[in-house]
Order: C-alpha cells, then structure tokens, then sequence
C-alpha cells in the first residue's frame, strides 16, 4: 500500500478535479462547485483550531500542512511527497518516518493531525495510529474522507497509476458521529466529502 502512495506522489497535490473524479468513479453525483464549497468549510474549521505545536502524520505533499494553526512538523512514509512539501510553501520541518512507530517523545506536542491516513489503515493499525497519537500528544484530530449516500464503509479499490500499475487499496468512508464513537472524540465538521474530528 504504501509504495502505491508513494508512486502516487509523483503527481503533486491533489485537488478538487481529483477529488471529483474520485467521488464520480464511486457513483456519486456531485460537482466541483460542491466539493470546493465543502473543502471551503473544513479548511476554515481547521483554522480556527487554537494554535498548537503539532505534527501532521501522513501529510503527504502537504495539501492540509499550510492552513494548520500553531508551529509543527510533517511527516510521512513517502520521500517523494515530503520532496514535494518541501518545495511547496509550508514552512515546516519534515521528517520521513511510520506514523505508526512516531519518533517522538512523549507528550512533547500538543496536537497530533491525522490527514487522510486514518481511513486507509486496517483495524490494527488504526488502533496503533490513535495509541501513538495519544502517547505524543494531549490531541488528536482527524481529517479524513466522508460517506455520501451509496458509499460504502468500507471497501476495496481497485486502481491505476499514469505508469500503468494496478494496485488494490483499502479505504473506508465516515459519516462523523460514526468515527467519533470510534475514537473517543467529538465531531468538528461533517458533511458529505470531508469529516473533522477531534479526541
């Protein structure tokens, strides 16, 4: 799985016409208009979080890392995307490292975001995501996909990079009360793309 991320990261940032392709390729009726519209409201629930020393895990090319308030670090498994952030704007440190095994001290941060990993990981792993979390920092905040009518939970992707590869990769989908109940955290923002929460 994660060398399809890293592949993947050859791509730069993905934005709303990825997205849109994304959400059409599972059948959902929507329009760029929506999704920017939606991304406008995460994006303005994110900055109005009270600053905090954090680290982002699974930033990838840093498509969240510019608009999280307070002074941090981002991390990620891909060099090619933390290659990619580095040449962005985000001035932040990177550090390339397993978001599930953070070489971090204990509650040496304040804030721990999770940005579109939490939905990719087994059951497992997830637990062991949300244990790091909580061992490095007093917060954890969850950004990560949402479940429009006819999505299903969780499921199996099947997908195709521009190189020709084939990969099957696991994803869920969450409608917010659902992912707060699972770790213990209280819902932010939730709409039909995009879910927020924090624990």
């Amino acid at each position: 799985m994660w060398d399809y991320y890293d592949r993947r990261a050859a791509q730069g940032i993905r934005g709303v016409n990825h997205a849109l392709e994304y959400w059409t390729g599972l059948g959902v009726e929507v329009t760029v208009a929506d999704i920017e519209a939606e991304s406008d409201q995460l994006v303005r629930h994110l900055r109005g979080l009270t600053p905090a020393r954090f680290v982002e895990v699974g930033a990838g090319p840093g498509t969240f890392t510019t608009i999280l308030p307070g002074r941090g670090m981002a991390l990620d498994q891909s060099d090619a995307s933390l290659r990619i952030l580095l040449a962005g704007p985000a001035q932040v440190p990177v550090v390339r490292a397993d978001a599930l095994s953070l070489p971090i001290r204990d509650q040496v941060v304040e804030r721990v975001y999770a940005t579109h990993i939490y939905g990719i990981l087994g059951e497992k792993d997830r637990r062991v995501l949300v244990s790091e979390a909580k061992r490095v920092a007093r917060q954890l905040v969850i950004v990560d996909a949402g479940r429009p009518a006819g999505v299903p939970a969780e499921h199996w992707q099947d997908r195709t990079l521009p190189d020709g590869s084939s990969w099957r990769i696991h994803r869920r989908h969450f409608e917010g009360p659902d992912l707060a109940a699972e770790v213990g955290g209280e819902v932010l923002f939730a709409g039909r793309f995009y879910v927020l929460i924090a624990a």
